[in-house]
């Protein structure tokens, strides 16, 4: 029961992010507000996880995952109340306010996933953790998969109506983990807390590489589909949203099914996933036709869940019994990082060549794959007992 409020909470958490997502960007545009405004409300809760993410972590190993996870919910529903009110108020140039409302949801959620990732460390015997942490990439992609099926079911309504409606799920998910009881853990020596992880940082900067890559394409790939293949914007909207729904449906496939099923060592796991992922690319960049990016997105979506999970799996070792909130901390600061760099990075030369963000994804994924396809150069020491 409780690896099901984990998962049902990361699932919502990432549904109510996907609802913001898919609302600001218009009402912005009906209250005056410019694309470099709702932009800079969007950047700043990934500069609030970078800067907050591994601190999250390390508190889900001092105070527990479900206290960490609960106050992430808290403010996520808070953030979400705020927007929605914003939106039904209507008021004209409601930046400032906007943007107090992302970083609400800055500062705190950034623990959410971290937790939920050390949580199924903890509950799972180690020859079942890829299964385990599969779940969680699992959770975060089949609410992409639905995420936007649950707006447009209800944005007729009004733009608030899909924010109100993820608002109350992210309440009902933190009043569910508010009453979860965790089992004890080994209680952590100070020399434990206070030691470093080593070869954390390899596995930190190999997610900012590999979430740069993918962050490059992220705002420019509606772009791309309208002007590579000259569609009206309605149709371009609706082949970036197929091609949306394509990856994240890759992604959930081989984490829900195809982690456990394959039984890769991590390391084949992540060097499988990035020669996915740039088969991905090269199909984005040479797709005649929509349907052809369509695939193309579905098998970078299969590489990333491999990717990712080999990543994850691989870099939980390093924790031990009392680190492992620290170690996830860590690698999705780094990946909002990533996220952060590759946004910027590709925004700003997709006006030098429309290919621009997929060939930075390309090169980033090409240097992901070289890097675990060699052996490795020592094995971290264990952690401190």
């Amino acid at each position: 029961m409780q690896v099901a409020i984990v998962l049902f909470a990361v699932f919502t958490a990432t549904m109510a992010n996907g609802a913001v997502f898919a609302t600001l960007g218009l009402f912005g545009r009906e209250v005056g507000l410019g694309e470099f405004e709702v932009g800079t409300i969007f950047a700043s809760s990934g500069v609030l996880f970078f800067l907050t993410a591994s601190s999250w972590g390390r508190l889900s190993d001092r105070f527990g995952r479900a206290t960490v996870m609960a106050a992430g919910l808290v403010a996520t529903a808070i953030s979400l109340a705020l927007f929605a009110a914003f939106y039904a108020a209507f008021l004209p140039y409601a930046f400032l306010g906007l943007l107090a409302a992302r970083i609400v949801y800055g500062l705190f959620a950034g623990g959410i996933q971290p937790a939920a990732i050390a949580w199924m460390v903890d509950a799972t015997p180690r020859e079942h953790r890829q299964a385990g942490i599969g779940l969680v990439g699992a959770a975060v992609s089949v609410s992409s998969v639905l995420g936007p099926a649950f707006v447009a079911m209800l944005v007729d309504y009004g733009l608030a109506w899909p924010v109100v409606a993820a608002a109350l799920l992210v309440a009902l998910a933190a009043l569910a983990m508010a009453g979860v009881r965790e089992g004890p853990r080994p209680a952590a020596t100070a020399q434990a807390e206070a030691a470093p992880v080593d070869g954390l940082a390899a596995y930190a900067l190999l997610a900012f590489v590999m979430v740069l890559g993918f962050g490059a394409l992220q705002p420019t790939t509606a772009f791309y589909v309208q002007d590579r293949f000259g569609l009206e914007t309605e149709a371009a909207i609706r082949a970036t949203g197929f091609a949306s729904a394509a990856f994240a449906a890759g992604a959930f496939l081989v984490q829900a099914v195809g982690v456990r099923a394959l039984a890769l060592d991590t390391r084949d796991m992540m060097t499988l996933g990035f020669v996915l992922c740039l088969a991905g690319i090269v199909g984005a960049l040479v797709a005649r036709g929509p349907n052809v990016l369509i695939a193309a997105f579905s098998v970078l979506g299969i590489g990333y869940g491999l990717a990712q999970a080999g990543l994850m799996i691989d870099a939980a070792r390093l924790g031990g019994e009392h680190r492992q909130g620290l170690v996830a901390g860590r690698l999705h600061a780094a990946m909002a990082a990533g996220w952060i760099a590759g946004a910027l990075s590709g925004s700003a030369l997709y006006g030098l060549s429309i290919r621009a963000p997929l060939l930075i994804a390309g090169a980033a994924l090409a240097l992901c794959a070289v890097r675990t396809a060699l052996p490795r150069v020592r094995t971290p020491s264990a952690p401190p007992p």
